[in-house]
């Protein structure tokens, strides 16, 4: 299983918040983390694929936002039929129990988990046999830094594969709200609440928590 974290090219204070709780852990070197970088627009290739350490950086001339990863995995990972993906956006952040939660996960025989039977913001477990199976869904690519409206789309559309996959099981059958907030979390003047999912020993650091007629991304 490989850790994948979503992330887009204004999210650097986010990503490095999360690697930094993941390295604090002492399984983090046990893992393949790939990391997928949306919006490098003006890149004359799809990808820019990069290496550190363990984790696999992939910059991207599009943005598909909360579905920028599943997108990529779909393109460059799709002969890995037999591989699982723990699914995260930038603006999470691990607890210390993180790696021991995800390694008790049994991944027999699993499509997709999601970690809250009502929603998940598209997090949970992957495996390349699902997003294989969802090439149509996938395929639809922002390329235009201008194009706002995606993010409407997107949210319209939150967990739509774990609704659509008949084999989508909730981890630990969880559908609680446990968050704190908002509070400026990252000091960057956008309010978020933190949301924790204790079935994976997991912190959603989120700004769009209520319901809007305009979506917009946040630093």
């Amino acid at each position: 299983m490989k850790i994948v974290i979503n992330s887009n090219d204004k999210g650097n204070v986010a990503l490095n918040h999360l690697l930094e709780s993941m390295k604090s852990c002492e399984e983090y070197n046990e893992y393949e983390v790939i990391v997928v970088i949306g919006g490098y627009y003006t890149n004359s290739n799809c990808y820019e694929i990069s290496r550190n350490e363990n984790i696999t950086y992939i910059k991207c001339n599009f943005n598909n936002l909360d579905l920028t990863g599943l997108t990529t995995l779909m393109e460059l990972y799709s002969g890995d039929v037999d591989e699982h993906y723990v699914y995260l956006h930038d603006t999470c952040k691990v607890g210390n129990n993180f790696y021991k939660k995800i390694k008790a996960i049994d991944l027999s025989n699993v499509s997709s988990i999601k970690i809250n039977r009502r929603f998940s913001m598209n997090i949970g477990i992957y495996s390349q046999k699902i997003i294989n199976s969802f090439k149509s869904f996938l395929t639809i690519k922002n390329t235009d830094k201008c194009k706002m409206s995606l993010k409407s789309y997107v949210v319209s559309r939150e967990d739509f594969i774990f609704k659509k996959d008949p084999k989508n099981i909730v981890l630990d059958n969880y559908n609680g709200w446990n968050y704190r907030g908002p509070i400026d979390y990252y000091n960057t003047g956008t309010m978020r609440i933190v949301e924790y999912y204790k079935n994976l020993d997991l912190y959603k650091i989120k700004a769009n928590w209520y319901l809007k007629s305009d979506w917009k991304l946040h630093n």
